[in-house]
């Protein structure tokens, strides 16, 4: 069975990204035979990049690098949910991007990104990262916008699974390019 990763792009303590991933989780769960997981990179506290070595040989002397590397190689495709914060995504994806290299090799990756006007700016820097490390960048980019009024006192969603469903169509024709991805 193939195992699909949604991994959640911030570290933020008051973040939407993890009520987001999971929202898209359920719904993948309901649309695949895969084994969805969500993968968060608050969780996984992988610490700035502190190999000696370039990731691209892939000879990774800490033991929290060779279990990222084996977290991501573990995975047949990735759904990657990212804000955009300032124009950009968040350090940490681009850290956990960064530490690894033949592992993203050829992985079907898909870009769900969000913010206030849908993370598009986000969603072309991560093209252009996973482009170099040879990631199967697949369509389309689904861009979530989610503003104040979608968010509680708090800070947090309010109806995240409302947020998804307005997406359900876009994040349906991305769930069947993984399928279609990985044959």
């Amino acid at each position: 069975m193939p195992v699909i990763g949604v991994l959640v792009g911030s570290t933020r303590p008051v973040r939407v990204g993890r009520q987001l991933a999971d929202q898209i989780a359920e719904l993948a769960r309901l649309r695949s035979e895969a084994e969805i997981v969500v993968i968060d990179l608050a969780e996984v506290a992988l610490p700035w990049l502190d190999e000696p070595k370039m990731p691209a040989r892939g000879d990774y002397e800490h033991a929290h690098t060779r279990a990222w590397a084996r977290t991501v190689a573990g995975l047949d495709a990735v759904i990657v949910v990212s804000p955009q914060y300032n124009g950009g995504y968040p350090a940490p994806l681009k850290n956990a991007i960064d530490s690894l290299y033949a592992e993203w090799r050829r992985k079907p990756v898909l870009l769900v990104t969000y913010g206030y006007h849908g993370g598009t700016s986000a969603a072309a820097q991560l093209e252009t990262v996973f482009g170099v490390v040879k990631a199967d960048l697949l369509q389309p980019r689904i861009a979530i916008t989610a503003t104040d009024a979608d968010r509680d006192a708090a800070g947090h969603l309010a109806n995240p699974c409302d947020l998804v469903e307005r997406h359900r169509a876009e994040l349906e024709v991305g769930f069947a390019a993984i399928h279609a991805a990985l044959g």
